[in-house]
């Protein structure tokens, strides 16, 4: 499925990384950017043409982010035409841009595509000079319109979005992104047979995306339009503008797939759940097969991108992407005798609900949903390495549109799985030689860990240093040893690490004490969050726990002098307890910790710190034993 691209984010990447050194001469900046579209009912059919204008003012002229203009567009979708550019020196001198080019974009997996840019330089540039750029573009299909994102990668004088919709087109609207310190005015006026609507926002910082940023559509403000209806000489036509028309329009996308002939896929059916007697086992080994066999291959030329093809070609080509991997499952699972069905879902990065954005831009990803033991299973076959029936990072909590039928629908939201179900948990037996610890571990690892865990591993050929490196990045100075690794498969079973490993550098001796800090694994020490600085709200890829157990053995001829005090903490975000006791000759640490949000907003900085705060005030507590 097709995901739209906001225009001048690509843009914003390359100036974040060229813009590190330091520089010191004037920051250039948009004047003025201007989209104007002229909505209107032409041939009996909706007509919509975009005029976009861009005006900039050039400090640093050695800054590349300022060099030219790229337009991107989908070629079946949306026509380029009538692209002006030119700059003029500080000496009034007006140079228009010689070649304009046609690329192709380069769009991470994708395989297939139709998206394409339009791009072009200026040349002679000097602090003081202005450039000025201008296209139209005309959109083929009604329902792929565009957001308008008020601010962009450089600081904007003004940002303005005009619609100009004649009175045979009704329109929706919202504003989305977080616009509470922001003052966008809103204008409607009517000129004879056009509606105007304009938003406007001035003096406007640039747009950062930072480490850990959700989606743009969480934080920057932005516009989104779209057509409810048009009328022509044979009535009015349903476009989008509620969640009825989208789906009516996503049926008629899907309405003639799997007409080939599927004996393929009913014979590979019937040999995977050979011997199985449950839904659930059948659904299990369906789903891991088309995760583990299909690979994803994105497709995303004209409607290739909405519309899955064949499920008897993807089973006989073994790729496909989303949708395509969404109806293969579905169709097996119906083999299968199991009720399922495929469902539009948007994934995180797209903020947005079905009832406010009833539009395509609302979804850019496919799944299947089964009916198992009368409970929804969410079955989203690309994640490769997931384990049945979770469901992948990347869609929980958000809506999915699943389809009934030609005519019904139903609109279900993705559990959000609790950070116990994330755990991280092992227990460690320790003793001290010398100058250093010494000991043995065994760690489990759960659901999205597991996942994420097994992603790396299974595609990794020194699987020992791959091992080293993931413990080496917990502990510092740790040397590990003697792995051995158990439920390195897709099943719930938790993944099993045995090691043994050796700690130097960590043992503080005196004539007759010796400290040491007992905690070895420090969850989110790195994780306060700069309130000054920070601008955007930070994600959490998914919610996660820890449970740890350490059990040092007191040498001989010591005893216990200090233990910490117990230590419990709860707030929003966090629940964490540490626990230390003596057990015999052994010293017994227990440390648990559940972070509990996928996002934590800008207004709760200071609390997700008060916690980290005390958290790791706690990594640092000692245990001192004493010569006896």
């Amino acid at each position: 499925m097709i995901k739209k691209i906001q225009y001048f984010f690509p843009l914003f990447f390359l100036v974040c990384f060229i813009g590190k050194a330091q520089n010191t001469k004037q920051k250039s900046y948009i004047a003025e950017k201007r989209d104007s579209y002229e909505i209107t009912v032409k041939n009996n059919l909706p007509s919509i043409i975009l005029s976009s204008a861009e005006k900039k003012w050039i400090g640093d002229k050695d800054d590349r982010s300022i060099l030219g203009n790229r337009i991107n567009y989908v070629d079946s979708f949306e026509r380029i035409f009538d692209i002006e550019a030119y700059s003029i020196s500080p000496n009034n001198k007006k140079q228009k841009v010689g070649y304009i080019g046609t690329g192709d974009r380069e769009i991470g997996e994708v395989f297939v595509h139709d998206m394409k840019f339009r791009y072009y330089n200026f040349s002679d540039l000097e602090e003081g000079s202005q450039t000025y750029s201008f296209y139209k573009k005309e959109f083929k299909k009604p329902q792929f319109l565009e957001s308008y994102y008020f601010k962009d990668f450089l600081e904007t004088k003004s940002s303005k979005v005009v619609l100009k919709v004649s009175k045979d087109v009704e329109i929706g609207y919202i504003i989305q992104g977080n616009t509470n310190n922001e003052n966008i005015e809103f204008k409607k006026e009517t000129q004879g047979d056009f509606t105007i609507y304009s938003w406007q926002m001035l003096n406007t910082e640039k747009e950062e995306k930072e480490i850990n940023s959700p989606g743009f559509s969480y934080f920057s403000p932005h516009l989104i339009f779209y057509i409810k209806n048009y009328k022509n000489a044979s009535g009015t036509h349903n476009i989008v503008g509620n969640v009825d028309n989208l789906y009516r329009f996503y049926t008629e996308t899907i309405k003639d797939i799997n007409k080939q002939d599927q004996t393929q896929v009913k014979e590979k059916t019937a040999e995977l759940i050979t011997g199985l007697t449950t839904d659930y086992d059948k659904a299990k080994v369906i789903f891991d097969y088309v995760q583990s066999k299909i690979n994803y291959v994105a497709f995303e030329e004209g409607m290739g991108g909405y519309v899955p093809r064949e499920a008897a070609s993807v089973l006989q080509k073994k790729y496909g992407d989303c949708k395509d991997m969404a109806n293969l499952l579905n169709e097996m699972l119906r083999y299968a005798d199991i009720k399922s069905n495929m469902a539009w879902i948007g994934t995180r990065q797209n903020n947005y609900t079905y009832e406010n954005v009833p539009s395509p831009i609302v979804d850019n990803h496919m799944i299947t949903v089964a009916k198992i033991n009368n409970k929804d299973i969410f079955l989203d076959a690309t994640g490769h390495y997931s384990l049945f029936p979770n469901v992948t990072p990347f869609i929980q909590g958000k809506e999915a549109l699943v389809r009934v039928d030609d005519e019904k629908y139903k609109i279900i939201t993705v559990p959000v799985i609790a950070s116990d179900e994330n755990k991280t948990a092992g227990k460690f037996k320790i003793k001290f030689d010398s100058d250093v610890i010494i000991g043995q571990t065994n760690l489990n690892l759960n659901g999205f860990v597991k996942t994420q865990f097994l992603s790396s591993y299974k595609e990794t050929t020194d699987k020992n240093e791959m091992l080293r490196n993931y413990f080496a990045f917990f502990i510092q100075n740790i040397k590990t040893s003697n792995f051995d690794i158990k439920n390195d498969d897709l099943s719930q079973n938790p993944l099993e690490i045995q090691y043994q490993f050796e700690l130097d550098k960590w043992i503080k001796k005196t004539d007759n004490q010796l400290l040491f800090k007992p905690i070895l694994f420090f969850p989110y020490s790195d994780a306060r969050i700069n309130v000054e600085k920070r601008k955007t709200p930070v994600e959490n890829v998914f919610k996660k726990s820890y449970d740890f157990e350490y059990e040092f053995s007191v040498p001989q001829g010591y005893s216990v002098d200090y233990l910490p005090e117990n230590f419990n903490f709860s707030n929003d975000f966090f629940t964490t307890s540490i626990t230390y006791k003596k057990v015999n000759n052994n010293i017994v640490i227990n440390q648990k910790m559940a972070m509990n949000t996928l996002l934590v907003e800008k207004n709760n900085f200071e609390t997700w710190n008060v916690a980290i705060k005390n958290i790791t005030k706690q990594y640092n507590q000692n245990i001192i034993l004493v010569k006896k």
